[in-house]
């Protein structure tokens, strides 16, 4: 299975989540701080026993998960690592930052287990993307092709505006930022705010435009 590594705080939480994902089959390194991390991190650079996921949560002592999304993802040898985010609920703030420096997924606390088990199978077997052999970077940062670009360039470039989004499953929702800050989020009240924001996060949008 796969060499995974966990970074929570939490002792209680950490080792509930590596006791699961052992129990999967999986071999998991857990790391109680974003430095030791790090430490982990540099050891698998020379090839040896390379992590196929970070599972980290975002508020962390010494050094937050962010930054060490943002060492997996400037580093060459880890930033095709697929990375999990811990969050707390309903945080929208943190998951923007966290998808503004490429976060694969979110799992908001608290959580059930299985749901755990199912979002690391679908980062571990969804297959890699492909980019064609002219790939360029758009002149434009607001005409992207895709959310996570958007969102990516909201949060870095701080702008100010509405996102409107429509999820594949028919609900609707805006998100209004204010110098890249998520200022307001509304939703339809077709489903949960908090899941159309799991869903919006994690490539369902169907249609979305900022202005």
């Amino acid at each position: 299975m796969a060499h995974i590594l966990v970074v929570e705080d939490e002792a209680d939480l950490r080792d509930l989540i590596r006791d699961v994902l052992q129990a999967d089959g999986h071999t998991v390194m857990t790391a109680a701080d974003g430095l030791e991390a790090l430490v982990y991190l540099r050891h698998t650079l020379d090839g040896t026993s390379p992590f196929a996921l970070v599972i980290c949560d975002i508020r962390l002592p010494e050094m937050s998960g962010l930054s060490v999304c943002d060492f997996v993802r400037l580093t060459p040898n880890l930033a095709h690592i697929p990375f999990l985010f811990l969050s707390a609920l309903g945080d929208v703030e943190q998951r923007l930052a966290g998808m503004a420096c490429g976060a694969d997924d979110y799992l908001a606390k608290p959580f059930l287990l299985n749901e755990l088990l199912e979002r690391v199978n679908w980062l571990l077997h969804r297959p890699a993307p492909e980019l064609a052999d002219d790939f360029v970077t758009p002149p434009n940062p607001l005409e992207q092709k895709t959310l996570d670009d958007l969102l990516r360039d909201i949060v870095y470039h701080a702008r100010s505006g509405t996102l409107h989004f429509l999820l594949n499953d028919g609900s609707r929702g805006q998100i209004a930022f204010r110098e890249g800050r998520a200022a307001t989020v509304v939703g339809n009240g077709v489903v949960s705010l908090e899941d159309q924001l799991r869903r919006l996060f994690t490539g369902q949008a169907k249609l979305f435009y900022f202005a």
